[in-house]
């Protein structure tokens, strides 16, 4: 079940995004209440531009990681269009998509995801992947969640009900960069 408080946040983030100026700042903010609302780790955002998914905000709490916030590139290579890449399928589709186990998933290629684990010490495990759209909706990007938390910081699966906090409220299909309120005055 929803929450007030969970109710409250999604909200917050449809009136941040309608205040807040600066794009980065902006950004930053919606991935980390996402990441917050669903309880996880980590999170990347990516931007759709020039035909694929450039990487522009990472988090990930546990190894102190924020990259991208101040406008800074990361250093890592786009994403092609590619249906075999989760980010990619979620752009191509419009689809929510949620990982219980990147490692023992056949329906996806995670050898980056992996190949990111193998370099940093990190372990990828649980991810929910959420298409963001604008107003015309049209894909603009995505946002990746990973390793959903239980409360003793043990890496868990993705829930239904955190997939139906991003994908709909009161029947109506949105994310988190979609506006909330698609009602006027609602």
């Amino acid at each position: 079940m929803i929450t007030t408080h969970e109710i409250r946040d999604i909200l917050n983030i449809g009136i941040e995004i309608t205040t807040e100026k600066n794009k980065n700042r902006l950004l930053e903010k919606m991935l980390g209440k996402a990441m917050e609302i669903a309880g996880c780790d980590a999170g990347t955002l990516y931007v759709l531009n020039d035909g694929s998914l450039h990487f522009r905000i990472m988090k990930t709490i546990s190894m102190g990681v924020d990259r991208g916030a101040e406008g800074n590139e990361i250093d890592l290579p786009p994403v092609a269009l590619k249906e075999e890449n989760v980010c990619a399928y979620t752009a191509i589709h419009k689809e929510l998509v949620n990982i219980p186990d990147v490692y023992n998933s056949e329906k996806f290629d995670f050898s980056g995801p992996m190949r990111y684990d193998s370099m940093t010490g990190y372990h990828t495990k649980s991810m929910l992947v959420i298409p963001m759209e604008d107003a015309e909706d049209n894909v603009i990007g995505v946002i990746q969640l990973i390793n959903k938390l239980d409360s003793k910081n043990g890496i868990i699966s993705f829930t239904d009900e955190d997939a139906f906090i991003f994908a709909e409220t009161d029947g109506v299909p949105h994310n988190t960069i979609t506006p909330i309120a698609r009602k006027n005055g609602d």
